[in-house]
């Protein structure tokens, strides 16, 4: 009998509550992770790039590689990136066991006769951080001596690891702070261009994941970053197919009245639409609420009370498919209108869409307006809000839509 699976709907899962994805995974490290190509996780929200991300750096491990992961959820300066490096760097086993032990690398790049060629990298990059207040200088030179001595032993630190792969998690959320800072976008092209130099090393034996709640792709298509990124892979994460979701459902670890029938878990996928780990797990365990604490009998009319006293209830669940839009900037208007409209009717050509944008502007450059019309619309598809279906765009989600349509129509 397969394990149960925890029903978790906040933290990325871990450990025996990682559902399916075997072949991605195979596949992410068999192709591209052993024969040298870096990965962006290309996928909406809370289709689980963390959790596979995750799962990627236990397979490393399990082959011998060291491993590092970096969420940058918070982090908002270039001296906070390091400090968090410093810190991550410390806790991993790898790292104590390099120190303690002294290998050839470690010990060449602390020999005190090669202080003068190459610094004692170790020491000098935890000095570092004691040492940033440079950045905040007003002197833009000095920063960028900063910038780039720090940076540099950085990289010098990891390439002397040996085979390593390294996650960054919220890395648009780390690029949003920053090039909203004084000279942000040079803050930020230096960066990605840091991360892209370690990638066109012959060779190299570092690999990474990139990935973020706030899609990549679309924060490097609209700041015309997009060049740095673009010898990155990107790896395709979709929602769990139809018989991924009924498996699923039928090893979550509910009450053992909650006792899910072919019927049942059908009439749970019919009402979801789209197969989100997470959406079935909110609604799932919304479903086993009802029946352990509240004594409802287990059926379809339970069911369909879960599921619209999420749409009251669980609004934390929901609300930062909301607030993921300002980071569309000076689109987020018109994002909110096309997502309005959609949610208003059962989907709107992309003719009524445009004309419904037109019509609301001062401005009548059609063809500008059609063209930031393509723009939005390729994002909030690549995002997860939306999806073409018989010539129209639609919520992705039913459950999202309804969603929408209570908060921001009703």
């Amino acid at each position: 009998m397969a394990n149960k699976i925890s029903i978790k709907t906040g933290t990325p899962v871990e450990g025996n509550d990682f559902y399916g994805r075997e072949k991605e995974l195979q596949y992410a490290w068999d192709v591209h992770i052993l024969k040298g190509t870096s990965l962006l996780l290309s996928a909406p929200r809370r289709v689980g790039k963390s959790s596979f991300s995750k799962k990627m750096l236990r397979l490393a491990q399990e082959n011998g590689w060291k491993t590092l992961y970096l969420d940058l959820q918070g982090i908002g300066t270039e001296s906070e990136f390091v400090k968090l490096f410093k810190d991550e760097i410390q806790k991993e086993e790898w790292w104590k066991k390099e120190i303690s032990t002294e290998n050839p690398i470690i010990r060449f790049l602390k020999n005190k006769k090669l202080q003068n060629e190459t610094g004692n990298i170790i020491l000098k990059i935890f000095k570092t951080i004691r040492e940033l207040k440079a950045q905040n200088n007003t002197n833009s030179t000095i920063n960028e001596i900063w910038r780039n001595d720090t940076y540099g032993r950085i990289k010098q630190l990891i390439e002397c690891s040996g085979n390593i792969l390294i996650v960054i998690d919220e890395l648009t959320l780390f690029l949003d702070h920053l090039i909203k800072q004084e000279n942000g976008k040079e803050k930020v092209e230096f960066f990605l261009e840091w991360l892209r130099k370690f990638r066109q090393i012959s060779g190299t034996k570092v690999r990474w994941i990139l990935c973020s709640s706030v899609g990549i792709e679309n924060f490097a298509s609209m700041h015309q970053l997009s060049k740095h990124l673009n010898d990155v892979h990107s790896f395709k994460l979709e929602a769990f197919t139809e018989d991924e979701a009924k498996e699923f459902i039928s090893r979550l670890d509910v009450d053992e009245k909650v006792q899910f029938t072919e019927e049942h878990i059908q009439y749970i996928l019919d009402k979801l639409g789209w197969y989100l780990p997470f959406f079935i797990q909110i609604l799932v365990e919304k479903i086993n609420f009802l029946v352990y604490v509240e004594k409802k009998q287990f059926s379809n009319d339970t069911i369909d009370e879960a599921y619209n006293r999420l749409l009251t209830e669980n609004r934390k669940d929901f609300i930062a498919w909301d607030e993921r839009l300002k980071y569309y900037y000076e689109f987020e208007d018109d994002a909110r209108k096309i997502l309005k409209l959609c949610a208003l009717h059962t989907g709107e050509s992309r003719e009524n869409l445009l004309a419904n944008l037109v019509a609301k502007k001062s401005d009548t450059d059609i063809d500008k307006i059609e063209t930031n019309l393509s723009q939005l619309l390729a994002m909030l598809k690549n995002d997860g809000y939306l999806a073409e279906h018989n010539g129209k765009y639609i919520f992705r989600s039913p459950l999202l839509r309804d969603f929408w349509y209570n908060r921001f129509i009703l």
